[in-house]
């Protein structure tokens, strides 16, 4: 297996390569883009990319695409927000995984990429079926991704407003009243800690 990472988040990247070579992998470091490139056009082939989610994704997918280049990415990030994970996959990642990452999470990526017929999975559920949210979300409008992935999180939070916004990255006044607004639209939101469910039946 042959990585090339792309990109340093305080030196978490490196803990990631380090936990692959242990299991096997041959890794090679790339600080951006352009070098990165230029390595996979000199011959250093990768068989998966690992990219820090402050790399700009999109511009690297792109760039990979013109070049007939296939190797899948993955993004790495110190925040453990389905919005960072949903911004990645929609750049053009196939995973999303928070650093700094252990040992087994290092090597169900390795497995899982060794076997294409196998999804990417990050070893944490509730961050696994908020991407999977995030990847079947593509294509609909901007407001309709978020009612589903505020109702998505607030359900994964057993209706704890305080959680969900502190997840989702936004104020707690600012969910309540997107959840107000859903629910006067006739959507199905989740009571605040086992209270009614408010919206349509």
């Amino acid at each position: 297996m042959r990585l090339l990472v792309i990109g340093t988040v305080e030196g978490r990247l490196t803990t990631a390569a380090e936990l692959a070579i242990e299991k096997g992998a041959s890794v090679v470091h790339a600080d951006r883009i352009d070098t990165a490139m230029a390595a996979l056009r000199s011959g250093k082939w990768a068989d998966l990319l690992i990219v820090d989610i402050a790399t700009d994704i999109r511009d690297l997918a792109l760039r990979l695409d013109a070049g007939r280049i296939h190797v899948p990415i993955v993004a790495c990030g110190t925040q453990n927000y389905a919005l960072a994970a949903e911004a990645a996959i929609h750049a053009g990642a196939k995973e999303y995984i928070p650093l700094p990452p252990d040992s087994e999470m290092i090597a169900a990526i390795l497995a899982a990429v060794a076997d294409d017929t196998r999804e990417l999975a990050c070893r944490d559920e509730a961050m696994s079926n908020l991407i999977r949210l995030a990847r079947a979300l593509v294509g609909r409008t901007v407001a309709d991704v978020e009612r589903d992935l505020i109702l998505e999180t607030l359900k994964h939070c057993f209706g704890n407003r305080t959680h969900a916004a502190n997840i989702l990255g936004i104020s707690i006044r600012t969910l309540r009243n997107k959840l107000a607004v859903y629910a006067a639209d006739g959507v199905r939101v989740p009571p605040p800690n086992g209270g009614e469910v408010r919206g349509a039946a």
